[in-house]
């Protein structure tokens, strides 16, 4: 019951923001809405990625480390999906690539598109990867590029400084001015900033932990 519990609040709770944020932005049922509700949800599905993969104490209390990793391993295909859809509906109300804050929102969704997609060929568990074609493909780019499992995960740490630019694209928008969504933007960014500490703290702890036993 636990875990279907807290399965339930992962996919609900983006909605939170979702509501401040259609509120602030007095939108109606339409396009203009729909984006907004697929951008805050991405957004908040990236901010899980970093947390999940900080393996959070309160969840693997109720989820096995298994169950975090696989979350965490498949929850981007969501992210980019929600994400595509978002950029698409901009596009389709008038909205441009031509400003600072569309750039920046697409050179993120490009960068996460390839740091996830690389994630899922060289070293993600997922149900590809029990699969004997799927894992002689992974083993043989790994091994003409020269790779291994552990610089995989450090080429996938890319995703951090592609977090910083999710949050200066969300920053950016017109639906996240303080004055009329103080609520929204600021769960946004503490829920960010919160889950980037504990990633990169998991990481350093990580580091010192095998220092010490080398």
């Amino acid at each position: 019951m636990k875990q279907r519990l807290t399965y339930l609040g992962f996919f609900l709770t983006p909605f939170i923001p979702v509501i401040f944020y259609l509120v602030s932005a007095q939108a109606g049922f339409d396009a203009y809405a729909l984006s907004i509700v697929f951008g805050v949800y991405a957004f908040v599905l990236v901010c899980n990625q970093f947390y999940l993969a900080s393996q959070p104490a309160v969840l693997l209390k109720v989820l096995s480390e298994k169950q975090v990793r696989n979350l965490h391993s498949t929850a981007p295909l969501l992210l980019l999906a929600l994400a595509g859809a978002h950029a698409l509906l901009k596009l389709t109300v008038g909205f441009t690539l031509s400003s600072s804050q569309a750039v920046i929102g697409l050179l993120a969704f490009v960068l996460f598109f390839v740091g996830i997609l690389s994630a899922l060929m060289l070293f993600a568990n997922t149900v590809l990867t029990k699969r004997v074609a799927f894992a002689a493909i992974r083993t043989s780019v790994m091994a003409k590029g020269g790779l291994t499992h552990q610089k995989a995960r450090t080429m996938h740490n890319l995703m951090v400084p592609t977090g910083l630019l999710v949050l200066a694209h969300v920053l950016l928008a017109s639906t996240s001015d303080f004055a009329y969504n103080p609520w929204g933007m600021s769960m946004l960014v503490i829920w960010m900033v919160y889950s980037l500490l504990s990633y990169l703290n998991y990481r350093l702890s990580g580091r010192k932990k095998r220092g010490s036993k080398s």
